[in-house]
């Protein structure tokens, strides 16, 4: 099993417990330590785990994933999170699902939020499908790393994830794997999210949104995309995740990337996008020089935007990996 993880040696122990407690045992744990300040191998040397600990410069989450994947020497592989916790049956149970069909190459499960108590935080867990997944996950994201037991020539032959992204990584990696991959459903909640304290800034959330918008748009554009998803059904999906990424970069004073993401949503097909300014601007434009031109921008004549006044320097794309394309925390 593969847990990145960057300075949470605390959170990490129990996370160790968590895997000691597991009723299946024939396991390697790699911890990858992506670059973190605080002295990781000295912190679970005593572990009784034992994990092996490979320390690499500070790469982001996905970049830490394939490291681990690569030092793998098991056929199949689990992911947790530092920060997150098993049930004691978890691994037993996936393992049993994977090995009861050949055509099975993946496994994933709900995953349940708590607090720093590890008390249930209700009515914050998605509906999650099972088999051919492809349009539910385009329109939710409901994979969670936690959860997802695979076989590693499956991750490696898909490409692994991408390292370029901050956020999503996940979700990227789990659009293009259920392109050639049913996803097998274990029902029972097994693994635990714990939600901190702390909130992300109005920068971070915006800069979340965009990479999810750029993930589903670059997703929706590649061939397997256009084949698989409707349509419709796909655009209305980009046209309100842009909305939402140009609401939140206008709240973080990223005017020129609200700008950009209005323009996308009205692309997709957006018309809620004319209400950007009363919802979040209008608090703000006052004490903003120059803010009343962006207003007039985004919600007066709509056309320029259309007619591709704003332009689209910011969308990063990368051809969806197919089978045999080998390439936090």
């Amino acid at each position: 099993m593969i847990i990145p993880t960057y300075n949470r040696l605390g959170f990490l122990r129990e996370a160790l417990d968590s895997v000691h407690a597991q009723t299946f045992r024939d396991y390697e744990v790699i911890v990858v330590d992506d670059g973190s300040t605080e002295d990781i191998a000295a912190g679970v040397a005593d572990h009784p785990v034992t994990p092996r600990i490979v320390r690499q410069e500070r790469s982001g989450p996905g970049a830490a994933r394939n490291r681990g994947i690569e030092e793998a020497v098991a056929e199949k592989i689990a992911f947790l999170d530092s920060d997150d916790l098993w049930a004691p049956t978890k691994l037993a149970r996936f393992i049993d699902m994977l090995e009861s069909s050949p055509e099975i190459r993946i496994a994933y499960g709900p995953m349940l939020p708590i607090d720093a108590e590890r008390h249930d935080v209700p009515g914050r867990t998605k509906r999650c499908h099972d088999g051919r997944i492809t349009t539910q996950l385009f329109l939710s994201s409901f994979v969670h790393v936690p959860t997802v037991v695979s076989y590693k020539k499956t991750l490696v032959d898909i490409g692994g994830f991408d390292p370029g992204l901050p956020v999503c990584e996940d979700y990227d990696l789990w659009l293009r794997l259920s392109v050639f991959e049913p996803f097998a459903l274990v029902e029972e909640p097994l693994a635990f999210r714990r939600l901190h304290g702390d909130r992300l800034s109005k920068s971070s959330m915006a800069r979340n949104l965009s990479v999810k918008a750029d993930v589903l748009r670059r997703f929706r554009e590649s061939d397997e995309g256009r084949r698989l998803l409707p349509t419709d059904v796909a655009d209305d999906r980009l046209a309100r995740v842009y909305f939402v990424a140009a609401r939140e970069a206008m709240r973080a004073g990223r005017y020129d990337q609200a700008l950009r993401y209005c323009a996308e949503s009205r692309r997709f097909g957006g018309s809620a996008i004319r209400t950007l300014p009363i919802k979040v601007g209008a608090g703000v434009m006052r004490t903003i020089r120059g803010a009343e031109a962006l207003s007039e921008t985004i919600s007066g004549p709509v056309s320029r935007l259309d007619q591709g006044s704003v332009s689209d320097n910011g969308a990063h794309r990368r051809a969806t990996a197919t089978p045999g394309a080998h390439a936090n925390h």
